[in-house]
């Protein structure tokens, strides 16, 4: 059974006792460091996926539509209170010209088994509508499909395509 299999099953339990914990990472090369955020009011030390062990800060999160539907087009967005604007200040530091995504990472850990995270997504960073005090990303599904590949797919290479059209 994989971890997100034994998540459901967690889910569908309810057991007593057992707390989800929702997380937000967001990483650039150019950032001063990479942020590590949980929807709680007291630090959350876990392990990453990497086997990493890290300290989530506390903060106020909302997170929309946040989940795997296995296609190339999964959109989401995160909210983050930022009161002194923090995290402004960290794309301050990246110029308008990079072409290296930001990275944000979506994890759930239950709070007993913070080895790994029951379930973890990672997006790209799309879009930054700010306002004071709240720092919201607008993310999407890595950009895999317009990386071109240097194959065509035509019937003739491909003869298999046609019971496809």
């Amino acid at each position: 059974m994989t971890e997100f299999e034994q998540y459901e099953v967690l889910l569908n339990s309810q057991p007593e006792g057992k707390t989800d914990f929702e997380t937000i990472i967001i990483s650039h090369s150019l950032m001063s460091k990479t942020r590590y955020f949980v929807f709680n009011s007291d630090p959350l030390t876990a392990k990453l996926t990497s086997g990493e062990t890290v300290t989530f800060l506390p903060a106020n999160i909302s997170a929309n539509n946040a989940q795997n539907s296995n296609d190339l087009d999964q959109q989401a967005t995160f909210t983050v209170s930022d009161l002194n604007n923090e995290l402004d200040d960290e794309l301050d530091r990246i110029p308008l010209g990079n072409t290296e995504d930001i990275i944000v990472g979506y994890g759930v850990y239950v709070s007993d088994a913070l080895e790994a995270p029951a379930d973890f997504i990672e997006y790209t960073a799309k879009s930054f509508p700010q306002k004071k005090g709240v720092f919201t990303m607008q993310c999407g599904a890595p950009n895999l499909n317009q990386s071109g590949t240097g194959e065509v797919m035509d019937l003739e290479r491909f003869p298999m395509l046609r019971s496809a059209i």
